[in-house]
């Protein structure tokens, strides 16, 4: 059993409001976060858009931005529309996700090693490039060590929040295409390498839904009460991913 704990203060609300763009009315969430956050940020996908901002913004700042923003918003939402589903082609112009925002595809073929460099909206894969094959290689390459960097961390710090957990579990990383991450019965974890591509409320979802299993090695009415007691809104991150699950594994 669990000791009671004192409430803690609210760190994130969440609204959602629907934007008349062109002939359609697109659905906004908006995110206000006491994090280190000091501009608003905009993301778009297949099923509406996201605005994050400070958590002190006025309404009219938010409706400003959205305002602005309005033409965009709605192309966006149409490439992405288009995309979904369909195998990427590694070209210029592409959207291709990380961490839970869009970015617009860059390929620049030149002189020197190929690389990736992380832009504001944009990921720029550069260097001696052969062929767009070429390109996913170094793009998923990329993905790769950037999932083993923040993947660890992650797991580090939720192994030191949840009390039944006493060190942290062995890690491995794989690309899959039906499941986000497993928990073996020897307590080894494996996460989905697609996973990077999601919001880190979603990643942490994950992570803890396999630290769970070492508690409770099924998904029994115990396992979920350990979820919630351990991550209160699973279920919304939950239904997040599987929402964006099927255009972040289709490379």
């Amino acid at each position: 059993m669990f000791k009671t704990k004192k409430s803690k203060p609210v760190t994130e609300l969440r609204s959602q409001q629907y934007l008349l763009c062109r002939d359609q009315s697109i659905p906004v969430t908006i995110i206000r976060s006491r994090r280190r956050r000091r501009k608003l940020t905009l993301q778009v996908g297949p099923a509406g858009a996201v605005l994050r901002a400070p958590f002190a913004t006025p309404n009219a700042d938010v409706d400003a931005m959205l305002n602005r923003n309005r033409d965009w918003i709605y192309e966006r939402q149409q490439l992405l529309q288009e995309q979904r589903g369909a195998a990427p082609r590694y070209e210029s112009g592409e959207c291709h996700d990380y961490l839970g925002q869009p970015l617009t595809l860059q390929v620049c073929s030149g002189g020197g090693r190929a690389h990736v460099v992380l832009g504001d909206d944009t990921l720029l894969v550069s260097g001696d490039l052969a062929d767009a094959k070429h390109v996913a290689r170094v793009l998923q390459h990329w993905y790769l060590r950037q999932a083993q960097q923040l993947f660890v961390q992650r797991l580090r710090f939720w192994s030191g929040r949840l009390p039944w957990v006493a060190d942290v579990p062995e890690l491995r990383l794989r690309r899959m295409r039906s499941r986000w991450g497993s928990c073996s019965a020897d307590g080894r974890i494996c996460l989905n390498t697609h996973l990077i591509k999601a919001d880190l409320s979603c990643i942490d979802y994950v992570i803890v839904h396999e630290l769970c299993h070492l508690q409770e090695f099924n998904h029994s009415a115990r396992f979920y009460a350990l979820m919630t007691e351990a991550m209160p809104e699973w279920q919304k991150y939950k239904v997040e991913l599987e929402a964006i699950g099927a255009r972040l594994v289709r490379e």
